[in-house]
């Protein structure tokens, strides 16, 4: 599942980051990098690269929580269906991530959430290890000094005040 999510975040993100601006940036991002690869317990890694920096507004954040819903969904149904884990426990997930992605859509339509300005970063980058070119993401919350973990059900950002 983890997989999905990294390949529907890496198809959003179709941004030039060429300018002298955007490689300052980038290099502000790597010791971000370095600290989201620790806290996922990868620690033999070299030739670490930023490749992308781009901006996630209110609008984009609420399509890409969408997104990240549908596919936690299609992984639970899908077990649901082959009758691994509790199905009991997995109606429940289900449940809460429809009413979650309801919620999201209901925004998205709504035409109240900003489309411009900075909600978070959104950090594209790879590495290399034994295993060859590893490619990754992570969000950095606009201070650009702190990660941001996505958790639709937990802190989502459109719903702090």
């Amino acid at each position: 599942m983890k997989k999905i999510f990294i390949v529907l975040l890496c198809a959003m993100c179709f941004v030039s980051c060429n300018s002298l601006q955007t490689k300052r940036l980038q290099r502000k991002m790597v010791p971000l990098a370095k600290q989201f690869l620790k806290d996922d317990g990868v620690k033999d890694y070299k030739a670490l690269k930023i490749d992308c920096v781009d901006t996630i507004t209110e609008a984009s954040y609420a399509k890409l929580t969408s997104e990240l819903l549908s596919g936690m969904e299609d992984a639970y149904s899908n077990m649901a269906y082959s009758g691994d884990g509790n199905t009991e426990v997995i109606s429940l997930y289900l449940r809460d991530i429809e009413r979650t992605k309801a919620d999201m859509d209901d925004l998205l339509e709504s035409g109240d959430l900003q489309t411009e300005g900075v909600l978070l970063y959104m950090v594209t980058a790879s590495y290399e290890n034994a295993d060859g070119k590893q490619n990754f993401f992570f969000l950095v919350n606009p201070d650009k000094k702190t990660l941001h973990t996505l958790d639709p059900f937990g802190n989502n950002l459109l719903y702090e005040e």
